[in-house]
Formats: C-alpha cells, sequence, structure tokens
C-alpha cells in the first residue's frame, strides 16, 4: 500500500493517507476521543493544515464524531460520503430505521457496557445520554457525495484506488479499494470480539444478505488485505472463509 499511517482511537480505526503534498483521513471517531485524535496525529507527525479530505464510510459516531472539532481547524477540508449519508448525519444519529440488529446475543450483552469500557479506555465519565448520537453535521457546497462506486482521482484525490459502495452495516456504508488489493473496508467487516463469534463481522448489521453481498463485492473486485475500522488488517481469505457464518434470525434488536 502507499503510505498508510493507522490512528487508533478508543474503539476506532481511522488512517491517514499520504496524497501528493497532502494527506486524506478516513474517519474521524467519537467526539469523545478529541484527545486521543490529536496525540495520534502529532505522533504521525502530520498536522490538521495538511488534510485535504475526510472519507466517511458511513454516517455513525463513532465514525464522524470529531467532524466539527476538525473542521474548527482547518475549514477547507472536503467531506466525502455517499449520497446516502447526506440526511442522516444531518439528524445526529444513529440511524436504526432500516431494520436489522446487533449480531447476537452474546453481542448484546457486551453492548449493554459500551459506556462503561469507554470511561475506562478514556479516563473520563462518558455521558450515556449521547450513546448513538452526534452533533448533526450539514454538508456543505465543497463536500462530495458519492452516488456509486468511484474512481478516487475522479474527485481530486490523486490515489489509484476507488470508493466502492458496500452497505449492509448500514444504507450508506462506502469501503475504499486501492489497485493493489488492499481495502479499508470501515464496518463492511471488522476483525474484533472473536470469542464472540463475530466471523468478521461488525457488530450491528442492518441488513445481512447486503452485508455478505458486499464481501462478494470486495472479493470480486480483487481485494487481498482488509483494513477495518475495528480490529486488526486480516486477509481478505478470511471474508471468504467466513461468507455466510453468521444469519439474521440471530440478530437482536437493539435496546438502550
Amino acid at each position: 500500500m502507499m503510505d498508510l499511517i493507522p490512528i487508533k482511537l478508543s474503539v476506532t480505526n481511522c488512517f491517514l493517507l499520504k496524497s501528493g503534498e497532502k494527506y486524506v483521513l478516513i474517519d474521524t471517531g467519537y467526539e469523545e476521543d478529541w484527545e486521543l485524535f490529536r496525540a495520534g496525529m502529532k505522533k504521525a507527525g502530520v498536522n490538521l493544515s495538511q488534510i485535504s479530505h475526510i472519507i466517511l464510510t458511513h454516517h455513525h459516531d463513532d465514525h464522524c464524531g470529531l467532524l466539527h472539532d476538525i473542521l474548527r481547524e482547518n475549514d477547507s477540508i472536503r467531506i466525502v460520503m455517499s449520497s446516502l449519508c447526506k440526511d442522516l448525519i444531518a439528524k445526529g444519529e444513529n440511524d436504526r430505521t432500516h431494520g436489522g440488529g446487533l449480531l447476537n446475543k452474546r453481542i448484546a450483552w457486551l453492548i449493554r457496557r459500551k459506556q462503561f469500557y469507554l470511561s475506562v479506555v478514556l479516563r473520563k465519565k462518558v455521558d450515556k445520554a449521547k450513546n448513538l448520537k452526534f452533533a448533526p453535521y450539514t454538508v456543505r457546497d465543497c463536500d462530495i457525495l458519492i452516488n456509486g462506486d468511484t474512481r478516487l482521482r475522479d474527485i481530486g484525490i490523486p490515489l489509484d484506488g476507488k470508493i466502492i459502495v458496500t452497505p449492509g452495516h448500514t444504507v450508506d456504508s462506502i469501503s475504499i479499494l486501492f489497485d493493489d488489493g488492499d481495502c479499508l473496508a470501515g464496518d463492511a467487516a471488522a476483525s474484533m470480539l472473536r470469542f464472540a463469534d463475530t466471523k468478521n463481522c461488525v457488530i450491528f448489521i442492518c441488513d445481512m444478505d447486503e452485508y455478505y453481498k458486499s464481501w462478494r463485492k470486495i472479493i470480486a473486485a480483487g481485494a487481498k488485505r482488509i483494513y477495518p475500522a475495528h480490529g486488526k488488517p486480516f486477509s481478505a481469505d478470511r471474508l471468504k472463509a467466513n461468507l455466510g457464518k453468521n444469519m439474521a434470525k440471530n440478530l437482536v434488536p437493539y435496546r438502550e
């Protein structure tokens, strides 16, 4: 892969990509991750003034929560997102109107303890009232909305790869696939909580059939290595091995 710098936040992996003289940031993490994000940027030796674009893989709070903090320091950054993200991100809350649920009963048990876990990791109390919520974002004229698979160079990012539409986790999920086979998958795949039988699925699935259809698309497009937003990178062969292993009938409706 070209120059790739991971930034590990409380639960989310963000990525910096060298793009000419600038950088592209993939996702941002929770609003509460600001200090971790700043520390990660400092460690990488990258200033916010050097970021030209932020690509959001979808609208969830752990992926877009820091948008406003970042734009306060550099409002020239162009935000790239699915056209389906536009209305969802403007609501300031993770969408739960398209069905689905938590992957299984073990995940449902664990997710009820999420706020406690975040408080321990961040060493500060995380407001339970903000769970699944974030500061609403209104798309600006300079931002870029993606309506289908799109080459990065076609939207002014000088890198050899493309954004591909990969719904299933959410309706607005997208991934970034590079010509060398590296794939920044957002939540279209994961490597987390393996003891809970996740089998490379993320913990919440909107549409299981669409989720696995996106896996097939990623595989068919030539992905070799997956860089998820949650967990460590892994071979795309694991997607092939785990395809269809989780079932929609086991999804557990999310409850506050």
